[in-house]
């Protein structure tokens, strides 16, 4: 006979009810019944003849005189500025802009020890968890990213990956108290990364690797600070891909779900692609620093999608390339143009006639778009090799434009 008041089965039940008020309503949930001052004195810690120094060294407090001679290490940092160690760093990026492209040739360039887009991740093993392309698509990238970097595939041989597309790569979820628990696959990459000691591990990307609710702060605080925790015990750096919400894109922040996302990290960075009104290159990206702790915020890298991989853009021949075809190819434009006895002009208000917009449609504009011709005919303009002249008579000008060498005063 058993001398428990309940049975087992009403034990089991009584257990459970109170699990699921604890986690709901927190650590206040108490037993009503129960006297004030017995609540008071059953929660007290006891402290009788303990000091200060006492209950600070048992419960790891620190004062700031105790660092007086002690050596205070430098903040480490896996790529300077942008992504720290012993920290979670959030990357998000638009559906298509490279985000993991851009992880991937970080994280080739880390394993290889050498720069890449004017940043020089520190030199060490690196551990990539892909769950969105397979391991082809891998392979095709890593191809082409050692192509750009100039390295033979053999001499990135501390880079290892785990591709799991299509396959559960779950690493976190709630349990029945909607606790946030570890897998097996969080438990496979513990224990590897264990053995490994890499500088860097990315994860690619949250919405496949999470399994709780992305709007719920209490379940997205759990699942970072278990990637924190393992980026503080292998010190090393955690970088997180994530996709940026309809509202995240619209307003520029790049965020999705609960704040708890951007708040329980200590670095949030943003790949998009430039406003249209200033660029209009499909292949341009900006890499924004929307966080950091330890840093700037604010800061915009300019890269280039080119050939399979990033490459930087400021001053970049290919850009400069592109420039000068719009100007060579605007002057052949306007060359036929005149072979025809037609006109073109600088005005937008005469939509039949304004020369960017006419010559990217003909045969001869080679791929170059209206804005393209916009800044090529300003650069013409400029450099004056281009002008513009009265065709008609004095009572009706007609002007357009014309080959300024070819005008004699």
């Amino acid at each position: 006979m058993s001398d428990l008041a309940y049975t087992q089965e009403e034990y089991d039940r009584l257990e459970a009810e109170a699990e699921r008020q604890f986690y709901e309503n927190g650590p206040s949930y108490i037993d009503d019944e129960q006297p004030d001052e017995q609540r008071r004195e059953a929660a007290a810690i006891q402290t009788d003849g303990m000091t200060i120094a006492d209950l600070a060294a048992e419960y790891g407090i620190v004062c700031p005189a105790d660092y007086e001679n002690e050596y205070v290490p430098e903040r480490e940092w896996w790529i300077e500025g942008l992504v720290p160690v012993g920290q979670v760093t959030l990357l998000y990026g638009d559906g298509g802009v490279g985000k993991s492209l851009l992880a991937l040739q970080w994280g080739m360039a880390g394993a290889a020890g050498i720069e890449t887009l004017g940043m020089s991740p520190a030199k060490g093993p690196v551990f990539l968890l892909g769950a969105e392309d397979e391991e082809d698509e891998f392979k095709r990238r890593q191809v082409d990213i050692c192509r750009t970097l100039g390295v033979y595939l053999n001499e990135v041989n501390q880079f290892h990956l785990w591709p799991l597309a299509g396959e559960d790569a779950v690493m976190a979820l709630p349990d029945a108290s909607k606790r946030i628990v570890a897998t097996e696959v969080f438990r496979k990459v513990e224990a590897f990364t264990r053995v490994l000691r890499p500088r860097c591990i990315i994860l690619d990307t949250a919405a496949d690797l999470f399994g709780g609710s992305e709007i719920d702060r209490s379940q997205v605080r759990q699942f970072v600070g278990m990637l924190r925790r393992l980026a503080i015990e292998l010190q090393c750096a955690v970088i997180l891909l994530a996709h940026p919400s309809v509202s995240g894109m619209m307003s520029g922040t790049g965020t999705s779900g609960s704040t708890g996302w951007s708040n329980s990290a200590r670095s949030r960075l943003y790949l998009t692609r430039p406003d249209g009104k200033d660029d209009d290159d499909t292949d341009a990206r900006l890499l924004k620093t929307m966080k950091s702790n330890y840093g700037k915020i604010g800061g915009e890298t300019k890269i280039r999608w080119e050939r399979g991989a990033f490459v930087t853009s400021a001053g970049s021949q290919s850009k400069l390339m592109a420039e000068a075809k719009a100007e060579r190819v605007f002057m052949e434009c306007l060359h036929a143009v005149d072979l025809s006895l037609d006109r073109v002009t600088l005005a937008k208000t005469s939509p039949a006639y304004y020369a960017p917009k006419v010559f990217a449609a003909m045969p001869e504009a080679d791929g170059v778009n209206v804005r393209q011709f916009e800044r090529a005919m300003s650069s013409l303009l400029r450099s004056g090799q281009i002008k513009e002249i009265n065709h008609g008579t004095t009572g009706r000008p007609i002007k357009g434009i014309v080959d300024a060498s070819k005008v004699t005063e």
